[in-house]
């Protein structure tokens, strides 16, 4: 008897595990995956002890007064793939409803751990990405060359990570290589004069490569008080952009062009036609991260509501980190209603539509200050110095607005739900 109880415990276990690892492995906050998890034990009838960390899952749980635990197989990377995610919460909820026994979960689970899904073509891919770029690039007051220019560099970038990926290449080591071939584009452009922007056209492709929901999940963790996985996704997102950093002022530095480190104007809403490139560029994350298709619309939507909030801060004086902050706030709402109706994670939705806030132009400055004054040292001046730490600054700031906007309605008014 006790030998059967063990056993069914053991299939228990192993249910809970393949759930919290399957949405930690594919970018879900570590908030999530407790509240998930718990709830699918609470349905099995189990009493779990979660302990979340960034390489694997360790579930704790009391069986005639001894404690039994379990460690998850090793999670070999964190990707971003919201289609699995909501795949793995529609069965908990399949199963927390009685439409779905425990055995026909675990053999979709495992289904899905084994061929991941994927709605959308490479080629498709590359190309939404590409107009995404080019999009962002216009929004930055980018001319037409600057846009044709950035979309090839974002697409050959995009091409370049995917064939690297499929050679086992560290990931680092292909968003290094990524940076440089679209910094080396752009900047080939610049040399033959082809645009009349080039600080759009030179940095928007490497933009494109930020790991914004790495960093926006980082804080959301901190935000949420897990703090153990918040720090690893914070170490890996800093890497990952000093990959890219050097990538770009590489490819600066071998083509004469330098990354300059001067105060910004942000972006104005200068043409109509800009809100409807901030759905562009939303929309071209969101295929990047795998959104069920029947959402992209509300990605792009969001996107466009979270761009017209930004302008609107901007214009009325507020600056552009309160800008990101009360954009961040409006998608936060937005998704909280979608994600509901469409029974979808919330963050299906939301990062699409913030990701394109993330302040890649105001990091890539600082980096490229900083390495300049390291290079000078005492000789440095301080309009240097100070424009770097305002850079630096303004992106920590601009960063942080994000989650904390997009938190900010669960933790006023839905702290009871996900």
């Amino acid at each position: 008897m006790k030998s059967t109880v063990l056993q069914e415990i053991d299939q228990k276990f192993h249910l809970v595990l393949l759930t919290a690892r399957l949405l930690l492995q594919n970018s879900a906050a570590t908030e999530r995956v407790y509240r998930v998890t718990h709830q699918l034990a609470d349905s099995l009838g189990i009493e779990a002890r979660l302990l979340v960390s960034y390489e694997a899952i360790t579930l704790t749980t009391k069986i005639y007064n001894q404690f039994y635990s379990r460690i998850s197989t090793p999670i070999p990377t964190i990707k971003i793939n919201m289609m699995v995610m909501t795949q793995v919460m529609r069965l908990v909820d399949d199963i927390q409803q009685g439409h779905k026994t425990l055995e026909q979960v675990t053999d979709e689970l495992e289904l899905i751990n084994h061929h991941a899904p994927h709605h959308y073509s490479p080629w498709f891919l590359v190309l939404m990405l590409g107009l995404a770029g080019g999009s962002l690039a216009k929004i930055f007051n980018g001319d037409w060359a600057t846009f044709f220019m950035v979309s090839l560099a974002t697409a050959l970038g995009l091409i370049l990570r995917l064939e690297l990926g499929k050679r086992k290449f560290n990931g680092f080591i292909s968003t290094f290589f990524a940076a440089f071939l679209g910094g080396c584009i752009a900047g080939i452009g610049i040399k033959l004069g082809w645009t009349a922007t080039p600080e759009p056209c030179l940095l928007v492709p490497s933009m494109m490569l930020v790991p914004g929901v790495h960093l926006i999940n980082a804080v959301l963790d901190m935000v949420y008080n897990h703090q153990i996985t918040g720090i690893a996704r914070l170490n890996f997102s800093l890497v990952m952009l000093i990959s890219i950093l050097f990538g770009l002022l590489l490819s600066g530095n071998l083509l004469n062009i330098p990354v300059a480190v001067t105060p910004i104007h942000p972006p104005q809403l200068q043409q109509p036609e800009n809100i409807l490139l901030a759905g562009i560029v939303a929309a071209g994350f969101a295929i990047l991260f795998n959104v069920p298709k029947g959402i992209i619309w509300a990605c792009m939507l969001c996107g466009m509501a979270g761009y017209g909030m930004r302008i609107l801060s901007i214009n009325l004086g507020l600056g552009i980190i309160w800008g990101n902050l009360f954009a961040s706030i409006i998608v936060g709402l937005m998704t909280v209603y979608l994600s509901r109706r469409f029974k979808v994670p919330s963050a299906a939705i939301a990062f699409g539509a913030v990701v394109g806030m993330i302040p890649g132009i105001f990091v890539f400055r600082a980096g490229s200050g900083l390495i300049l004054i390291m290079q000078l040292g005492m000789n440095a001046n301080l309009s240097l110095i100070t424009n770097t730490i305002i850079m630096a600054g303004t992106a920590l700031l601009m960063t942080l607005a994000i989650p904390v906007g997009l938190a900010l309605p669960n933790l006023l008014f839905f702290r009871s739900e996900d």
